[in-house]
């Protein structure tokens, strides 16, 4: 498996909401996102994150976990790719939407209705793969971990502090947006083999124009 060089890049910044974290707290966070995803439309379009696109030839196959995987653009991608999917997320309307596309597509994926703020068992050592794009909890990092196979990844693309330099869109709080350095922190005893903090030109549905991203790939291998 051909490894990253880690690239960090500094840039003023911009960015877009992040998934469950975006919305004020009217009611659960799957009532919320419910109401947002009931439309025809895709709100962040079909196609995957271009981040997990342009990786997808590094990343170990099997079975895969993508976390709030919203309307499941990129949960169907890795099920278009091989990948036994698993797609959470706190919104039943959201992974309706997500297995439509998934039939649309000619694939199947799994879904299963959970809320990571509330705590979700993804299990020990059950995955190949699994995804975070847009949903910034560092409380969950460790059982992302736990539940990784040895030699499984992490990929994750999130939202940068940097944001609130703009009112483009996006969230205000800073709990849900990703401070400098603060992944390498966390992850400092397994192996980062990709790291980039930089802005990006997105075309995601709704979202278009430059966002300020982390984006991250985490091996399960400790280091020495």
């Amino acid at each position: 498996m051909r490894l990253v060089q880690i690239v960090v890049m500094g840039f003023v910044m911009f960015a877009l909401p992040g998934h469950s974290q975006e919305i004020g707290q009217l009611t659960t966070a799957g009532e919320q996102w419910d109401k947002r995803f009931d439309k025809r439309m895709y709100l962040y379009g079909m196609e995957p994150v271009e981040f997990l696109r342009s990786q997808i030839d590094n990343l170990p196959r099997g079975k895969a976990l993508c976390l709030a995987a919203g309307e499941g653009r990129n949960a169907v991608f890795l099920a278009q790719q091989g990948y036994d999917v698993t797609a959470m997320d706190a919104s039943p309307k959201g992974l309706e939407k997500a297995s439509a596309l998934a039939a649309q597509r000619g694939v199947t994926i799994k879904t299963e209705v959970g809320d990571l703020q509330e705590g979700y068992d993804m299990g020990v050592e059950k995955y190949d793969l699994i995804t975070d794009f847009y949903y910034h909890d560092t409380k969950m990092l460790p059982d992302v971990m736990r539940a990784l196979k040895p030699g499984g990844m992490f990929v994750l693309q999130n939202f940068s502090i940097q944001q609130l330099d703009t009112n483009r869109f996006g969230p205000k709080n800073p709990d849900y947006l990703v401070k400098p350095n603060e992944l390498l922190e966390i992850f400092a005893d397994h192996r980062i083999i990709y790291y980039e903090d930089t802005v990006v030109d997105l075309d995601e549905g709704m979202h278009q124009g430059p966002g300020a991203v982390v984006r991250m790939i985490v091996l399960k291998e400790a280091v020495e």
